[in-house]
């Protein structure tokens, strides 16, 4: 076995939730990162971390019922890592709205965000 650290990609993430299909595209885009074990980096820009709450319409997101979306990633990363960003306001909206995030988020400016992109061997704006 390799002492190599894993690959590590970014993703970062800036439409709305359930606003078009591509959510869908970055959800499979993480998916497929987790299931080969990649070292997973998600940036949520703006109200894009609306996507992780529990509240939306599945069907206009053209998802099946009962899919479990973001929430099925940690899941995945029993060896591989996964840490979520968004904007500290973003995620006082989702408090002050009595919502919740389905994977663990840490508050980074976007400042902060672009400066720890540097870190990833791969980064896909999605």
């Amino acid at each position: 076995m390799s002492g190599q650290a894993p690959f590590r990609l970014g993703l970062v993430i800036r439409s709305t939730a359930y606003a078009q299909r591509s959510t869908r595209t970055q959800l499979d885009v993480a998916l497929l990162a987790a299931s080969v074990d990649f070292d997973l980096r998600l940036y949520f820009l703006g109200a894009a971390v609306l996507q992780l709450t529990a509240r939306g319409d599945m069907a206009a997101a053209q998802l099946p019922a009962g899919y479990r979306a973001w929430a099925s990633l940690p899941g995945l990363f029993e060896h591989a890592g996964l840490v979520a960003f968004a904007e500290p306001e973003w995620l006082n909206r989702l408090h002050k709205n009595g919502l919740q995030s389905c994977l663990p988020v840490q508050a980074s400016t976007a400042s902060d965000m672009r400066q720890d992109w540097f870190e990833c061997d791969k980064l896909l704006t999605l």
